[in-house]
């Protein structure tokens, strides 16, 4: 059988049975037990038809028993493509069709799996013709696992993975944060997601503890925080902005020894406002493509080089590339193995080039100190006038703004300058308007960067995992701010000639 999370998780349960494995709110499980839940659950799916090399979806709430039967479907066999539990049935459909799943296991199937004798009845995918679904990965031996991924734009396709690759990515992380058995790691983000997913699999290689929450609650965090139930915490930047808001200033204990921010990018005031808490951040770069975290700054170095993205992990190589000037590129071991990018195509392997380095979209630097910097995407570059503007650099000046908690920036076409900077603000209705992120941003940069086109919100859409929904943002307003509104008071004419001005002073909801 394909080595697999479980066989980890066997070796654990071997050498410390009696070291906590999983808690929760109402109990507890060791790493015994845990192994021992796994094999029954494994016994239960192959009572069901499950057989090795099948294609499991598994979209439950997070708990104890959806983390037995992520393993307990390595245990048998199969490759697990755990969702997140809050997409739609017509996602949820979605994602079946582009893995082929066999079976599906949502919160009924799994209970049934956990708690009764009766035999199931799974739910058989939509079948795609001429397409073998045994053979569909016979090309690509070893994987173990499928992630579903669209990030923040796009249509989602999914990527495979081996063990080696989780595995590889265990070690490098645990190397860089000098994590040890004794970690006790808080689940704030979904095993539908690769940092939660990753999570779990990297806890059952170092033999550290998960404490689960059925959802992402900030007061919940917070709490577990102040009592010292968590060492560690994986979370995306509006998920540390709410537990700041529940700590409301109150000692963050010396127990806690590393909040991990990844995802998207952490703005220079939410890492204030967590330095000035007490919380030690660890900022990261990484991608589901990646296995999750590239480069990663331990707390200490992301305190002396507020924004960096840290050093490449250990196997992992990251450069700049030749073709592509300021794009980044990562090569390593923890690179998925193939994508199906949607229903009814063929997995393909992961492109990259000839030497094995992989193309990101992300625009960075490297400094003399081997430092990676994330500059924003290449595909969100606006050129304007001949003048090339980062999305990245603008709203990273932006929400230094007080009250502004995010924002999108983007080109909207225009017929004098090809295009102009339009910015679309999440703030605080009593303190952030257009013409205060007018005022501030023409403080701070070239006027041929400042926006031309603001709007501000209450929210933006955002993925579950608190990512914000560049497209959705963008589709929902590019057309809106095509239009130049009356200016804001005192923007005026450019007298540089250069886009600016003309602020959009309306706030939406």
């Amino acid at each position: 059988m394909t080595p697999n999370p479980s066989d980890d998780l066997a070796r654990r349960a071997a050498a410390t049975p009696s070291a906590t494995a999983l808690v929760w709110d109402e109990g507890s499980l060791t790493y015994r037990d845990l192994d021992e839940r796994v094999t029954a659950i494994a016994g239960r799916l192959r009572e069901c038809g499950a057989a090795a090399g099948d294609t499991v979806t598994l979209c439950a709430t997070p708990g104890a028993e959806t983390v037995t039967a992520l393993f307990g479907l390595w245990r048998a066999g199969c490759v697990a493509v755990p969702l997140h539990e809050r997409l739609t049935p017509s996602e949820v459909d979605h994602a079946r069709r582009i893995v082929m799943s066999t079976l599906h296991i949502d919160n009924q199937t799994l209970y049934y799996l956990s708690h009764s004798s009766a035999t199931i009845q799974p739910r058989p995918a939509r079948p795609v013709p001429n397409r073998p679904l045994p053979n569909r990965l016979a090309s690509f031996p070893n994987i173990v696992a499928c992630i579903l991924t669209s990030g923040s734009s796009g249509a989602p396709k999914a990527l495979g993975f081996t063990r080696d690759a989780f595995a590889a990515s265990a070690s490098a992380v645990a190397s860089r944060l000098d994590l040890t058995a004794t970690d006790r790691w808080g689940l704030c983000l979904s095993p539908g997601h690769i940092g939660g997913l990753s999570l779990v699999v990297r806890a059952a290689m170092t033999g550290a503890s998960v404490r689960l929450w059925p959802s992402f609650d900030a007061e919940a965090v917070a709490r577990a925080v102040v009592d010292g139930q968590v060492t560690h915490l994986a979370v995306v930047p509006v998920m540390l902005r709410r537990i700041l808001s529940r700590l409301a200033g109150e000692r963050v204990p010396a127990t806690l020894r590393c909040v991990l921010v990844g995802g998207a990018a952490a703005s220079r005031s939410l890492l204030d406002e967590a330095w000035a808490a007490g919380v030690p951040v660890a900022t990261t770069w990484g991608m589901t493509e990646t296995a999750s975290q590239v480069a990663t700054a331990p707390p200490d170095l992301a305190r002396r080089h507020p924004g960096t993205a840290g050093r490449p992990l250990r196997g992992l190589e990251v450069r700049v590339a030749a073709t592509a000037p300021g794009t980044l590129e990562v090569r390593g071991p923890t690179l998925a193995t193939f994508a199906i990018r949607g229903p009814g195509a063929h997995p393909e392997p992961l492109a990259t080039d000839p030497d094995g380095w992989f193309a990101t979209r992300d625009l960075g630097r490297i400094d003399p100190n081997g430092l990676v910097w994330i500059d924003g995407r290449a595909d969100a570059i606006i050129v304007s006038g001949g003048l090339n503007v980062s999305p990245g650099e603008v709203e990273r000046v932006i929400e230094t703004l007080p009250g502004v908690t995010g924002t999108v920036v983007f080109g909207v076409p225009d017929e004098g300058w090809g295009e102009v900077v339009a910015a679309v603000v999440e703030g605080d209705p009593a303190v952030v308007d257009a013409e205060a992120v007018d005022h501030h941003c023409r403080a701070r940069l070239a006027r041929g960067r400042c926006p031309s086109r603001i709007v501000v919100v209450d929210s933006l859409s955002r993925t579950w995992t608190g990512k914000v929904m560049r497209s959705r943002v963008r589709e929902r307003y590019g057309r809106e701010l095509r239009v130049p509104r009356p200016a804001a008071a005192g923007s005026g004419p450019n007298p540089d000639g250069e886009p600016g001005g003309n602020a959009h002073a309306r706030r939406t909801t």
